[in-house]
């Protein structure tokens, strides 16, 4: 794949596609792989760099989300822990949240709250149409 250096270009990763500004949907292309297209506009997280001018549009972008998510933590009073900015703490995010999970594996789910809803719908109208009277039903019959 030839990839021009000289514009941002992005692989798209979500499988619903991305909508761009031109209200086109891009998914995936003639032989059904991820759609890699030229983008100028602001990134998003479903779209992977495919060169450095994009990496850098990401970066700014992930950049702009913290400071923005640093704010709100702020006029909440909620702790901010910030996104991990390499794979190894990606890595090393990930590994703690399934220490976290794993530590409640093995407890009973409580179900309590929980039903299932059981169809109870009526039959309605001729089971056998070979049977059918003639005429109009009568009235106050569940026939339609």
């Amino acid at each position: 794949m030839n990839i021009d250096n000289t514009r941002a270009a992005y692989r798209v990763l979500d499988p619903a596609g991305f909508y761009g500004p031109d209200d086109t949907l891009y998914t995936v292309d003639e032989k059904g792989d991820p759609a890699v297209i030229y983008f100028d506009g602001e990134p998003n997280e479903q779209l992977e760099p495919m060169n450095d001018l994009a990496r850098d549009r990401v970066k700014v972008y992930l950049e702009k989300l913290d400071q923005l998510a640093r704010e709100v933590s702020q006029k909440t009073g909620k702790p901010y822990v910030e996104r991990p900015k390499s794979l190894d703490g990606g890595l090393a995010m990930a590994s703690a949240v399934a220490k976290a999970e794993m530590s409640v594996m093995g407890r009973p789910h409580d179900n309590s709250q929980i039903q299932k809803v059981e169809s109870q719908v009526a039959e309605t109208g001729n089971v056998n149409p070979n049977k059918r009277g003639r005429g109009r039903p009568a009235k106050g019959s569940l026939a339609a």
